[in-house]
């Protein structure tokens, strides 16, 4: 089917020129163009006709309406190869339209003024853009629908290659293009309306969210599953927004242990120097240092060293030559990523020297804790979805000391720290953390177990393993003790003060036997389970 008329009205005039002289040297089409398009195309020395022309009918309401008119959408609309649709045209002198150039206003870009006005943003959704495409898009059989700037180049060759014609398996594509970029644009109007007029509902009846592909990923968690990464197109921050600057390809693995390294970094960041190292998205290794960056990192990775072995490292702080130099240099590890918020030039001199390790800036995005948490945490399960708030309250919803030994000011802020690492292991988990002269560090942290007893000891024993003395130290753990069994084996491990949320029916029987003990037992009255 040869293409004879071409209706252009766009947005976006970016290579327009060029595709529609183009067009006009291979096919020599009838162009129907509107406003700014044809003022644009005429300028270049195009021949159109204007919409308002062909029509008979002018540009109403501030140019509201321009294309919505039976001889646009009827020529858009009717099926060449149905008879009645033949007659109906004729009698209405309504020609055929063969192919549609439209891109949309953009909303989605307007929006992000954060200034803009409900007026401003509302004379910014599109009405005859989307009617044209939609229509040509249910017509694909008799209409070729160009939505995109990008398609430009693909829809030349294929004219050239196919004598001024377009396959129907080309038409398709590009029809399905433009219903998944018209839901997409809807989903921004119904966020923007939602949120500018506080009617937001958390949880509708029916969820509907967009996202656009960042890149494929070489596979998913394991060889044989393939996989790739997408932004949430509401979230102007994000995972997707930290910059790679050398290093092989991300993987899905590297992207959740990166994304679960960057929110404890987030949620510790009230401290001068963070380092924290994970594995298999479970902390490995954490420390904060009020004075030295140098001392967060050499008491994170002295945790566990054998395990921090290909792991994720992130500093909440640019990272300096000398800790550059103590990874590299000194230590020699091998990193599978690092983050911070920027590597200046003395160290990234010395870490160039691992191209492999995969290095990534994020900027100033710890400060925006309040955009990065406003939309819903999503989990895949089996034929759909879990939504939930993101866990960023507060670690302690209570302070509730439950024995005759008080806390010190120094044990509670190394409980608090010790219960913010709990919160990024796996449930259950337990964290035994001790102070230094100027910040604290773990010495041993357990995850992932079926009991509370049972990460007790494994976090005492991976402490003893690296050569930690746990005597005097503090625990913390995501959830109750069920019996007082767990409490014993902090207690044995040298643990002088513990933390955990409460809320057992057998909290009388675990708060005897810490008084028994001897220990200060605290309860916090929030569970911080990672599943």
């Amino acid at each position: 089917m040869k293409i004879r008329t071409v209706l252009v009205s766009t947005y976006k005039k970016d290579g327009l020129v060029e595709f529609v002289r183009a067009l006009d040297q291979l096919i020599h089409p009838q162009i129907l163009s509107t406003g700014g398009t044809a003022k644009v195309l005429r300028t270049a020395g195009i021949e159109i006709t204007d919409v308002s022309e062909y029509t008979g009918a002018p540009e109403l309401f501030g140019g509201r309406i321009k294309t919505l008119h039976p001889k646009i959408e009827g020529g858009i609309l009717y099926r060449r190869d149905k008879e009645q649709d033949a007659q109906e045209a004729k009698d209405h002198d309504i020609d055929g339209i063969d192919m549609v150039i439209c891109n949309l206003y953009p909303f989605e870009e307007a929006i992000k003024n954060e200034n803009i006005t409900m007026e401003d943003a509302l004379e910014m959704i599109d009405i005859g853009g989307p009617t044209m495409i939609r229509a040509a898009a249910k017509n694909y059989k008799d209409v070729v629908v160009v939505s995109q700037p990008s398609q430009y180049d693909m829809i030349l060759s294929t004219l050239e290659e196919h004598d001024g014609a377009i396959p129907l398996h080309m038409r398709l594509s590009l029809a399905i293009a433009v219903f998944r970029n018209v839901a997409a644009y809807n989903i921004a109007i119904v966020d923007f309306l939602e949120h500018r007029a506080g009617n937001f509902e958390k949880f509708p009846a029916l969820l509907v969210k967009a996202f656009e592909k960042v890149h494929p990923c070489r596979y998913g968690e394991n060889w044989d599953q393939e996989a790739a990464f997408y932004m949430d197109k509401a979230s102007p921050f994000g995972i997707h927004s930290l910059e790679k600057l050398w290093g092989k390809e991300i993987s899905f693995n590297n992207y959740l242990d990166i994304d679960a390294c960057f929110q404890l970094l987030s949620d510790l960041n009230k401290h001068e120097h963070v380092c924290a190292i994970f594995k298999h998205t479970t902390p490995n290794g954490v420390a904060v240092d009020g004075n030295s960056q140098l001392e967060a990192c050499k008491n994170a990775f002295s945790c566990d060293p054998l395990s921090a072995f290909g792991g994720i490292w992130g500093f909440n702080k640019p990272v300096e030559p000398e800790v550059a130099k103590y990874i590299i240099e000194e230590k020699n590890i091998f990193i599978e990523v690092l983050l911070a918020p920027s590597i200046p030039k003395e160290s990234r001199k010395v870490l160039e020297k691992k191209q492999n390790m995969r290095v990534l800036e994020f900027g100033n995005m710890l400060a925006k804790r309040e955009v990065l948490y406003q939309n819903l945490e999503i989990r895949g399960i089996l034929g759909g979805i879990l939504l939930q708030d993101y866990d960023h309250a507060g670690i302690v919803k209570d302070w509730d000391e439950k024995t005759t030994r008080k806390t010190s000011t120094k044990e509670r802020e190394t409980l608090v720290f010790a219960m913010t690492v709990c919160k990024w292991a796996k449930s259950n988990s337990a964290v035994f953390a001790k102070v230094t002269e100027h910040g604290m560090y773990t010495i041993g942290i357990g995850a992932g177990q079926q009991s509370r007893v049972h990460v007790v000891k494994l976090a005492h024993s991976k402490a003893l393993e690296f050569k930690h003395d746990p005597t005097g130290s503090v625990m913390a753990t995501d959830s109750f003790f069920p019996f007082p069994d767990g409490v014993e084996a902090a207690v044995d491990a040298g643990a002088k003060a513990v933390l955990c949320p409460g809320g057992s029916i057998r909290d009388g029987e675990v708060i005897a036997r810490a008084e028994e003990l001897g220990i200060s037992l605290v309860f916090t009255g929030k569970r911080v389970f990672r599943h």
